[in-house]
Order: structure tokens, then sequence, then C-alpha cells
């Protein structure tokens, strides 16, 4: 993907904002390509092709700050959007907080290759897309037999550029390629119960795009295990958190390790910092330069220059997520306004190991609705799983809910699985969990 259209736009973008008086101005350029297709009942029962770009101007002037956005980059039209961004901009009320990243952020970028982008991706045929769907819808009603009510699969590829530029002295750019493979079943079951599962793979690359059928059979396979399903008593017991379900659970706990929260008032883990909120088996880290990750990048949006980050270490809360605004409110220095690659350190037990180690638990490989406070940090969850009885995986169960707090939950913490889930931003093994309350009958 050519992206000489929208770096020339955003440097245009820039020099007419600072010839209209702006002091400090922030420029994002980007374009995409998604194209994706989905096979219902063996035929394409839907295809789609969507083209996007954009450009971004964030103005500050004295503390007057706004953000405005364009499709438009045809040359007059620019200059109309500058026109009413920089009025726009004038009219705000002063901030004093508001200020462009100081440069002093921007050093120190590795000048590495994070390996986001394959042409083969980009250049994916519509035949080839059509076909892994085809093959995985056909493979996930060819598992399920006489079970199968319906099925559909999807395959999409997306290719996607963007340039940034401050007038400070910050210069970006990145290109990424993805591609993924979906697959949903509902299956017949007792009375008018209709379980589904899905499964899914995602890669930069189409030479590490998973097989198909696999894909298919993986859906069918988590819908039986929501067949016949049945209810357990309340109880304490033991839990195990399947990889693919972790992350609902983290961003429970990390939903108070943002900046805003801290200033706000609404988080928790303030208290925590520099202590311990988990299990000494706990290590939760930002990493963005992992190759070919879903969240690598060399730099943030504000520029910040990418690092490893400890979050948890070892059990104690190590840092936020803070961006230039609310470093400036909290009078703290920025560490980052996003997390990229979050990673827990893996243990050594397979998922089967973690859960041969339970006489009486639940493998949790859902959860439904539920809500958690970033303030208190308690927290009401549905989850829906599989019991384990004597070391082995038995009945489905359903309309359970857990309840607690983070602040207690983490400590209970047991043993981490080496299972690290990776269609995701948010690389997790299975996690397992003592004495945890169970609401059921």
């Amino acid at each position: 993907m050519k992206t000489t259209s929208i770096e020339q736009t955003a440097q245009r973008v820039l020099e007419g904002a600072k010839q209209r008086g702006m002091k400090d101005v922030k420029v994002v350029a980007s374009q995409s390509r998604n194209v994706s297709c989905v096979f219902r009942k063996g035929i394409a029962d839907k295809v789609e092709e969507s083209a996007q770009r954009s450009v971004t101007v964030h103005l500050y002037d004295d503390g007057k700050y706004s953000a405005s956005t364009s499709n438009d980059f045809r040359t007059d039209a620019l200059e109309s959007f500058l026109d009413s961004a920089v009025a726009l901009t004038r009219a705000m009320e002063k901030d004093p907080y508001r200020e462009l990243t100081d440069p002093k952020l921007y050093e120190g970028r590795k000048e590495m290759d994070l390996a986001l982008y394959d042409e083969a991706v980009e250049t994916f045929s519509a035949d080839k897309r059509n076909a892994l769907a085809e093959e995985a819808e056909g493979a996930a009603m060819a598992a399920a037999g006489a079970k199968a009510i319906s099925a559909e699969a999807s395959m999409e590829t997306q290719a996607a550029s963007s340039y940034q530029v401050h007038s400070n002295g910050f210069e970006g750019s990145v290109r990424g390629t993805q591609a993924w493979l979906f697959t949903e079943i509902s299956l017949k079951d007792e009375g008018d119960k209709r379980p589904s599962g899905w499964d899914v793979a995602g890669s930069r690359f189409a030479k590490d795009i998973m097989n198909a059928s696999a894909v298919g059979n993986g859906a069918v396979e988590r819908a039986s295990l929501k067949l016949r399903t049945t209810k357990m008593d309340t109880q304490k017991c033991p839990m195990i958190v399947e990889n693919r379900t972790v992350g609902r659970l983290l961003s429970g706990l990390l939903s108070a390790a943002g900046g805003r929260a801290v200033q706000q008032k609404r988080s928790f883990l303030e208290a925590f910092e520099g202590k311990e909120i988990a299990s000494d088996i706990l290590t939760i880290l930002d990493n963005p330069f992992i190759r070919s990750g879903f969240g690598s990048r060399l730099y943030d949006s504000e520029g910040i220059s990418a690092r490893d980050m400890a979050v948890i270490e070892k059990g104690v809360f190590k840092n936020f997520f803070i961006d230039t605004y609310y470093g400036k409110k909290l009078n703290r220095p920025p560490t980052t306004g996003g997390s990229s690659n979050l990673v827990i350190l893996p243990g050594e037990k397979s998922l089967s190991e973690l859960i041969a180690g339970v006489d009486n638990g639940v493998l949790v490989r859902g959860f439904i609705g539920g809500n958690t406070n970033s303030t208190t940090g308690d927290f009401s969850l549905g989850v829906y799983g599989t019991r384990i009885e004597t070391g082995e995986l038995t009945d489905a169960v359903s309309e359970l809910n857990i309840s607690g707090n983070h602040k207690e939950l983490w400590k209970k913490l047991a043993q981490v699985g080496n299972d690290p889930w990776m269609y995701s931003a948010t690389r997790v093994p299975s996690l397992m969990f003592d004495e945890i309350q169970f609401s059921g009958n």
C-alpha cells in the first residue's frame, strides 16, 4: 500500500495549521482496505470491501485544544477543513494541561523490523479468501452432523498504513496487515436450547493462517461443550479460566490502571502502587516488541517511544498507563497512554495438567455479562464452563455467577498455565485460582 498520499497530506495539513498561527500541531493520516466474505449453507452469503482514509489534526494553542478529522484529501477541502479546525480551537476554553508531547519522550525509539506487514495478505485473491471460508464452514457442518442447525464462516484481510508528524520534531510511519478466519455454529440440544460455539485464527502473514478445517472443527468442539448443560450448587472451589477467556477477567483488573482513573479518584490500584496486589506468581508485562504481535509498535499514539514495562511484577503493582495530559494533571512522568501487547509470563503446566490437579472445580470457558467497579475493585460476572471432578472434565455447567473484589481475587491465583492465547494483543495463558465463590442453585 503506497503511503505517499497520506504523507503529503499530513505535511500539507501541518504546514497549513502553522501558517494559521497554531503554536503546536500533531497530524495523523491513515488509510486502510478491508475485504471479507461470509459463507453460509455452502454459498457465499456476503462479500464486502471497504477502503478508508482520514487525516486528523490536533491543535494546541496556549492551552486551547481541539482534534478534527476529515476524509476529503482534495486541496480546497483541506483548506476549508483547516479554517474550521483553527476556528474551533480558538473558541475553546483554556486547559493548562493540554500540551503537545515533550520531545524528550520521542528519544530512544528502537530501529527494528516488527514484521507487521505481508504483501501476500494485501494481495490475497478473492478465490482464496472464499475457498478458506467455504472450507471452514463445510468442515463445521460435517463435524456437527445431525446436530447442526446453522454455521457460518468468514474470512477477512486488512492492510493499513499511517503516518504521524508533530510540529516539535516527531515523525513516524507504520504499515501492517492482518488476516482472520472465524467460524461459528449452532447445535440442537434438549428442548429449545441451541448452544453455539466459535473458533478463530489470525495472523499478520498469509503463510501462518491456520488450517481452515481446524477452525471449523474447533467451533463444533466449543459448541459441543455446551450440550446438556446442568446447574451446580453454590459452593467454593478452584476455578481454572481458559486462556481465550482470561482477557475478560484481566480487563477488570486493568480498568483501574489508566491515568484518567487515577486522576479522577476511580482507581482501586492507586493504593497498591509498589505494593502486593496479586500472588507472587503473577507477572504482567506490556511488551511492544513481539514480532508480528497484534499490539506491537515502536511508538504510541502520542509519539512516545515504546519500551518494555512491567505492570505487575511478581504480584507487586508497578506502573500505570499515563499519557501526557494526565501525567501533567497528576504531576507524574508519562509512561504510555495505552497498552501494546499484554503478556502474562507463563508457567510450566498445560491446561490438561492444571485440570488433572483439581478434585472438584470449574473450568470457566466464558463470561456472560457482569461488571467491574474500577473505584472499589468489586466485580460480578456470569460464567459458563465445565465441571472438573477427580481431575477430569465432566458436565457442562451454566447459570453460574462469581463475585468478589479484584484486590482479593488475584491473591488467590495458584497456578499459571503454559498455553498463551496467540490470537490477540492480550497474550495470556490459562489461570487457576483457589477457593472461588460460585453462586448456582
